[in-house]
């Protein structure tokens, strides 16, 4: 049986992520699904009876945090919320939730400072191991800037429409962005490029054709509901500049891909650069964590920046860098250990 003490949940609208850690706040589990929340509550109901068989110990101490409550088949986000709270609800353990406010975990939230705030774990955990930083959570749907300044996080806005609005917030993913998510054109050959703005491909893609994207974390459904592999990959990224793939076309195409993830690292880059300046934290050390953890700390170490790997400020385990590709849930099984 699996000596798990406490548990962190982050409920995603696609993923489900669940970390366990031991006593000594060792990583022990690690647990990374598909979970399509839009596509009906069902998929997270049988996971939860999963895991109630998993872990089958009554003792553990489980805190959960979410951003699935967004999905569209909710009214709005904070019925979806309350569906999700019900649900969680059924799992066996002591259930807690993340809140932003000083309580950090309750049994009964306050969905103003619930709903959409699985990042803000990564700060609180973060506050007593260093004392300035800028952490970024570069994951499948979205990247997420915490500020750290004097060991508390100095974010000015809670809600995605602030964040989104005031560079605490990047709708951009290292699997499930749609190509045209991240630019509408490219430069090739001294030409510009237009890219189509219809779902035929995504940023998986990219990653899978230049090999940056592990099978482990290659979770999600392609476009086209085809196979994911290279020449897929190709076909659907040739799609996007509306022309059929070609054997011929294959440089070209892994052209396109390099600068479409440089697009994208490079508005990750640009936005950490505006914090620093805008917090004064220049010089300061960024903190990387996420599924895209690998792409984006060559590339900001590229371009000078004094980059570290979240997984460093975990106790040792095999399993760290597995979880620090969901820093919020490691986080809240750690935070969880401060809970009296």
């Amino acid at each position: 049986m699996l000596k798990v003490s406490h548990l962190g949940i982050d409920i995603g609208g696609a993923h489900l992520k669940v970390i366990g850690v031991d006593k000594r706040n060792k990583v022990i589990f690690v647990d990374y699904i598909s979970c399509a929340i839009w596509e009906g509550i069902e998929k997270l109901q049988a996971k939860i009876r999963n895991i109630n068989n998993i872990i089958n110990n009554n003792s553990v101490k489980c805190g959960i945090t979410m951003s699935g409550e967004m999905c569209d088949n909710f009214k709005n986000r904070l019925i979806g919320a309350k569906i999700l709270i019900k649900e969680c609800n059924k799992l066996r353990f002591n259930n807690f939730f993340y809140v932003s406010s000083k309580e950090v975990f309750t049994k009964k939230p306050n969905y103003k400072h619930l709903i959409s705030l699985n990042w803000h774990s990564i700060g609180r955990f973060l506050e007593n191991k260093i004392e300035n930083c800028i952490a970024i959570d570069f994951g499948s749907t979205t990247t997420d800037f915490i500020c750290i300044k004097n060991n508390k996080i100095i974010n000015k806005f809670t809600d995605d429409y602030s964040r989104i609005n005031n560079t605490e917030l990047l709708y951009t993913g290292f699997t499930r962005t749609p190509i045209f998510g991240v630019t509408n054109q490219i430069d090739y050959n001294k030409k510009k490029l237009k890219i189509i703005p219809e779902f035929f491909s995504n940023t998986s893609d990219i990653y899978r054709i230049l090999g940056r994207l592990d099978k482990k974390i290659d979770l999600d459904d392609t476009a086209d509901k085809s196979k994911k592999n290279i020449t897929q990959s190709l076909i659907r990224l040739s799609r996007s500049f509306g022309f059929d793939y070609k054997s011929k076309n294959l440089k070209k195409l892994k052209v396109i891909s390099q600068k479409i993830s440089s697009i994208q690292l490079n508005q990750i880059f640009q936005i950490t650069l505006e914090l620093q300046k805008k917090f004064l934290l220049k010089n300061q050390p960024v903190i990387i964590s996420g599924i895209g953890q690998d792409v984006l700390y060559n590339y900001l170490k590229k371009n000078k920046l004094k980059t570290f790997y979240f997984k460093q400020f975990l106790n040792k385990s095999r399993l760290n860098k597995e979880a620090s590709f969901h820093a919020p849930a490691v986080s809240i099984a750690l935070l969880l250990q401060r809970l009296k």
